[in-house]
């Protein structure tokens, strides 16, 4: 369903291929509220919350129409705000796919876990009722794996941690060395206990579980610096990264090769970007296609090219997305909604428009 030229969100889950050239972003407004920078944002699974979190400590909850068919901003309203939890930055925020828990990362050196509950007039509360601990320095970030039962913490100390959850309780049961530098992102496999982690020491590292015990699978090298973020597509065959070398690359599975080598660089975006890439996403509604978010303020969205060869292009540029810094993009899970966040200490949203 279409309204002034643009998508209304209406469907869900529903995958459509996006013709090269025929992309814009469409603002819907600005979230306003912190008073730092905003380092990152995760949409619910049903698309419905948005937490926001940032250097003021805070994590922001954003309920948008439970309809899920957004056209402006001011239909997404500030329904809850975790605060005196943590003593420093919160730097990133993840919700459990059913949706009841929501887990911040700090640089108090500590996660949080939050449980999600409805009160008696409707309203939204959370509770904090668990502190993961043990990491010697910034959490970097936080990632559960979409079963439910694990949870991925990264450090600055070049460190991963695998807790289980059990019960609403957690257990570290793997703490995996490896990197030479801060770990900058963690994210599990759509569907399978895989996890990818990316470094200040230019890798993405690829971690499993064999016989209860977690292993470097294997390593991807292919950035010649940092690399800041790292994304597996729905299809679980391809991974992207972007990293501090102002490039993105795409990773593609090759199931026929060793297991220590099955993903191989497909192809490298590069000039597209001034500054250093922070974020990248792909879409959860549109195949192949995906966002970035950079330290030129600017948010870009890349499409497949048609045909067998793995190559993308940049299909949409919107130059000012912020006045600063772009640390987050991320994709609503039922619609092509996107949201982005900055060091203007904003979260915007946008809508994509096929044009």
């Amino acid at each position: 369903s279409t309204r002034h030229g643009y998508n209304l969100c209406k469907y869900k889950h529903r995958s459509t291929k996006m013709e090269v050239g025929s992309v814009s972003l469409v603002p819907v407004g600005t979230l306003s509220g912190h008073t730092d920078r905003v380092w990152h944002a995760e949409f619910s699974r049903d698309g419905v919350l948005l937490a926001s979190c940032s250097g003021d400590k805070t994590v922001r909850i954003w309920q948008g129409p439970v309809s899920g068919v957004t056209t402006e901003a001011d239909q997404w309203i500030c329904v809850a705000i975790l605060e005196d939890t943590h003593a420093r930055t919160i730097r990133r925020v993840t919700w459990s796919h059913c949706g009841n828990y929501l887990v911040a990362a700090s640089f108090d050196a500590t996660a949080s876990v939050w449980r999600k509950s409805i009160e008696v007039d409707g309203s939204i509360a959370f509770e904090c009722f668990a502190t993961l601990e043990g990491h010697e320095n910034e959490v970097k970030s936080v990632a559960l794996h979409s079963a439910g039962s694990l949870l991925a913490t990264c450090s600055r100390d070049k460190s991963v941690w695998i807790w289980e959850m059990e019960d609403e309780d957690f257990e570290c049961i793997s703490v995996l060395h490896g990197h030479g530098g801060d770990v900058k992102t963690v994210t599990w496999h759509p569907f399978e206990e895989l996890l990818a982690s990316a470094s200040y020491d230019d890798t993405v590292k690829l971690w499993a579980e064999e016989e209860d015990d977690w292993y470097c699978q294997q390593t991807l090298k292919g950035h010649t610096s940092t690399v800041w973020d790292v994304a597996f597509h729905s299809s679980g065959q391809k991974l992207v990264s972007c990293g501090a070398d102002n490039t993105v690359i795409v990773w593609k599975q090759d199931t026929n090769a060793e297991r220590g080598s099955q993903w191989k660089q497909a192809c490298t975006l590069s000039g597209m970007h001034s500054r250093c890439v922070y974020s990248v996403a792909w879409s959860s509604i549109s195949e192949d296609m995906f966002a970035t978010g950079a330290a030129d303020d600017a948010v870009r969205i890349f499409v497949k090219r048609s045909g067998g060869e793995e190559g993308y292009d940049q299909v949409c540029h919107e130059a000012k997305a912020h006045s600063a810094d772009v640390n987050c993009v991320r994709w609503s899970p039922t619609c092509d909604l996107l949201a982005s966040c900055s060091d203007d200490e904003t979260v915007r949203l946008w809508l994509v428009r096929n044009e």
